[in-house]
């Protein structure tokens, strides 16, 4: 079996991250597991596997077909069968695939919006979806959504996974109290809903001045970026936030921190849920996307922009300190059981061998 698995970008990024995972994950299991970016490298590129067969396309406009024949040769040198095109990647896998006989695509759908489907952008993948072989979709209403709206019948809900947790960063010292540290891993952009996690903490801060707030993210969107940092250096934060950027090696670093935290407007399955449970962290999140799924009551979930519900959550962690530590290694065991590399592949190996024979 020879899979490439095909992404946009390899920025630090949730579809990233998976599509490297899946390009490390399968390297021992299958013939060949490649990895291709078309638009832009990033620091993941780091985390690739040596052995991988690696390729950055360079795409450079829409319709780049230059970089379609060398994408096509790439995948004729490695006699790839079948590409797993994350995101808007389907784009370009649709287009080799027209010049490639025999290729299969699968398109992984990662899409955070889920519950504002209707709103979604379908004016390419609509009729480019008729080429799909399948669709792996990262929560169930994403996968419904692609079998009633795209007509596409072999469209499957496939829980994402989580790498192998790296070594403590013995040399990373986070300030503040122990206990007391909240983390936000999310990217730094409107679906994050970064607002609503500075108002909650301000609230926070008003009972309890001990807490520090962490945030891990990258500045996806330029406008909404300056907006957040803006607002932690002039609302009084100054020794209770502290921003650090993108951070490649993640679960190096969460175990230093005690309560994760995820404001999310919509989400499909988020990565950072996983990590925090992956930590071992005690869990607030917003109930959006399949997060409820993921904690099934080793968490708490609050419904979406209400900050009152966030502020009481943490505060009864607080309150009950044994909960804050149940909760924490209960989530770790159902990561541990549920959302490997192993629980999750054997079902992925199964599909790609259907859409193969």
């Amino acid at each position: 079996m020879r899979i490439l698995q095909l992404i946009d970008s390899l920025e630090v990024g949730g579809a990233e991250r998976m599509a490297v995972n899946y390009a490390n994950a399968l390297f021992s299991k299958i013939e060949v597991s490649a990895l291709c970016a078309t638009r832009a490298e990033g620091d993941l590129k780091n985390l690739i596997k040596t052995g991988i067969p690696y390729l950055f396309l360079n795409k450079k406009r829409t319709l780049d077909f230059a970089a379609f024949l060398r994408l096509r040769r790439f995948i004729r040198t490695h006699n790839i069968q079948l590409i797993q095109a994350h995101g808007s990647s389907y784009f370009t896998a649709v287009l080799v695939k027209m010049i490639t006989p025999g290729l299969k695509v699968i398109w992984h759908d990662h899409y955070g919006n889920s519950e504002f489907l209707k709103e979604r952008d379908t004016r390419f993948l609509k009729p480019l979806s008729r080429f799909f072989d399948g669709v792996i979709a990262v929560n169930d209403i994403l996968s419904r959504w692609s079998k009633e709206y795209l007509n596409i019948e072999k469209s499957v809900f496939i829980k994402n996974f989580i790498a192998d947790a790296l070594p403590l960063d013995v040399s990373f010292h986070p300030k503040g109290t122990n206990g007391k540290r909240l983390v936000c891993v999310a990217n730094l952009r409107s679906q994050k809903n970064h607002q609503l996690l500075l108002k909650s903490f301000k609230e926070l801060l008003k009972i309890d001045d001990q807490y520090t707030l962490h945030l891990f993210g990258s500045k996806i969107d330029t406008t909404y970026s300056d907006l957040i940092l803006r607002s932690i250096g002039t609302t009084g934060f100054k020794d209770s936030v502290f921003y650090y950027g993108a951070h490649l090696k993640i679960s190096s670093v969460l175990p230093y921190f005690d309560i994760g935290l995820l404001t999310s407007n919509s989400e499909g399955l988020p990565l950072s849920l996983l990590e925090y449970g992956q930590a071992g962290l005690a869990v607030v999140t917003t109930n959006v996307g399949d997060c409820a799924r993921v904690l099934d009551g080793a968490g708490i979930c609050v419904p979406p922009n209400d900050s009152e519900s966030l502020v009481n959550a943490v505060l009864n962690y607080k309150s009950t300190p044994q909960l804050k530590i149940d909760y924490g290694m209960l989530l770790q065991k159902k990561i541990e059981r549920f959302y490997s590399s192993n629980s999750v592949l054997a079902e992925v190996i199964g599909i790609y061998e259907q859409v193969l024979n």
